[in-house]
């Protein structure tokens, strides 16, 4: 009977001190929520458990949108503790206005026009005649999507745009406009090279001269008011690191200039 006494207490001390590991665990485990340029969302699925390997006391939550519309969401006091920008423009408004710090660029990346896939091919086209033969062009909303500002710029400074706006398919985001040409609702669209290369279903027809609009660039910012600012910082400091940088590579993302 001793025995089986000392058993049952010897059982009940490790289940206790399981118990209390897995308490102290989760109190030492902190999340933090990013929010995240849309042509971004692959890359962050690679990134999120690489960086929770290396960082096992910091978990990743992410949305994803238009730069225009993270910021906004910041504006408005939304629980986000940093942000991932494909905008100079909103990372400096942010930043204008005391809402983020640490304003960092990890990033670059190339505009290209694409066509679906089955599309009729006509080799030699000027980027005029491809927009001229197009019905319908798919572009971000340029008030909050940076990849349809530089499309505007390029239309812009092209004289085109009078002349194709009729034609223009707004999009919420660049992966909406991706989506669009996919599916054969827009002839042609603008979207950033490391989109056109992950779908099947679309081909680059140009790519855009970078003279045509502003520098594309994606930054990093710690949000001002979070209560997480060491984890933040941890994992946006970590976007610079070879990591991070190998895996943007690999998704066709430019090294930050």
């Amino acid at each position: 009977m001793k025995k089986i006494a000392i058993l049952i207490s010897c059982l009940l001390v490790l289940l206790v001190g399981a118990c209390a590991n897995t308490s102290e665990k989760a109190k030492t485990t902190t999340t933090i929520h990013i929010s995240a340029a849309a042509s971004l969302k692959d890359t962050m699925d690679d990134v999120k458990p690489l960086f929770e390997k290396v960082y096992p006391s910091i978990k990743l939550s992410f949305d994803f949108g238009g730069s225009g519309q993270i910021r906004e969401r910041v504006e408005s006091g939304a629980p986000i503790d940093g942000v991932l920008l494909a905008s100079k423009k909103d990372a400096d408004t942010l930043s204008n206005q005391k809402l983020a710090e640490n304003t960092k660029e990890f990033a670059g990346n190339d505009l290209v026009l694409i066509e679906p896939k089955n599309a009729e091919q006509k080799e030699g086209l000027s980027l005029e005649q491809l927009l001229d033969n197009a019905d319908k062009i798919a572009i971000g909303d340029p008030e909050s999507v940076p990849a349809g500002a530089y499309a505007k710029q390029t239309l812009e400074n092209l004289n085109l745009y009078n002349t194709e706006k009729a034609k223009l398919v707004l999009a919420t985001d660049v992966r909406q406009v991706l989506s669009y040409v996919e599916a054969g609702n827009a002839d042609a669209g603008f979207v950033y090279q490391t989109d056109a290369i992950l779908s099947k279903k679309v081909q680059v027809k140009a790519k855009i001269d970078a003279k045509l609009h502003d520098p594309i660039a994606y930054y990093s910012a710690q949000v001002t008011d979070s209560e997480k600012k060491e984890p933040t910082t941890t994992f946006l400091d970590f976007m610079n690191k070879s990591e991070a940088q190998k895996i943007l590579e690999k998704y066709g993302f430019k090294a930050a200039d």
